[in-house]
């Protein structure tokens, strides 16, 4: 059965907004992993048509806005990394630097959306990063200073020590990470390739991700 958006167990409903009534065409070099008129192609269009409509929303500024564009590109990626596993599996060794070339591209977005919701500026390397105002920290002009909210005003203070991620998005990016550990696994163990160059890249990779969410915070 197609998994979209709005049937994925994992979503929280209430961030779920109509899908608008076209479908926008996903990157180059993503819409070359799926096939043509494939189920799985429909779904990735139907993920992207739902965080286009995430990101007009967060546009305005809101945190909670942000927030759920976050969660949502955490869960997206959650879905992604698991299809990549059973593309490799099916695939085989053949499928290896291909796979892996796939693997990090969804580390460096899974990065990227935990280092923007702790407080970090990260190069933009997906198609909806959250609004700057989120994550920013810079002193705002002396004569704006009067006009700003105490939302703004909480958000120019400087973070406190420790992981800043909500229990949500915490689960979500483990959930990620949990999964690239598998793809790893299985190049690593199950392709007998351990020290494949790009498999040992994505280790730092998740050994930096891993850092960057922090310990668990307890159970959802």
């Amino acid at each position: 059965m197609k998994v979209t958006p709005k049937q994925n167990v994992l979503l929280n409903a209430s961030a779920w907004n109509p899908p608008p009534a076209y479908r926008a065409a996903p990157a180059v070099e993503q819409a070359a992993e799926f096939q043509p008129g494939s189920e799985v192609l429909a779904e990735y269009l139907d993920w992207v048509a739902y965080l286009d409509d995430l990101a007009r929303q967060a546009r305005e500024g809101q945190d909670d806005a942000g927030r759920r564009l976050a969660l949502a590109k955490l869960r997206f990626l959650h879905r992604r990394v698991l299809l990549l596993h059973e593309q490799m599996m099916q695939g085989g060794r053949s499928q290896v630097k291909a796979g892996l070339e796939v693997l990090l591209r969804l580390a460096g977005e899974l990065e990227q959306v935990v280092q923007e919701l702790t407080g970090r500026q990260p190069p933009v390397v997906d198609e909806w990063p959250l609004p700057y105002r989120l994550y920013s920290r810079q002193a705002p002009p002396t004569e704006g200073l009067r006009l700003m909210t105490a939302g703004r005003e909480r958000r120019q203070r400087p973070r406190g020590v420790g992981n800043v991620l909500h229990p949500d998005e915490q689960h979500a990016a483990r959930l990620v990470l949990h999964g690239m550990r598998f793809v790893m696994a299985l190049v690593r163990d199950g392709f007998g390739m351990a020290q494949h160059p790009l498999l040992l890249q994505a280790a730092g990779q998740e050994l930096r991700i891993n850092q960057l969410i922090g310990p668990e915070q307890g159970n959802l």
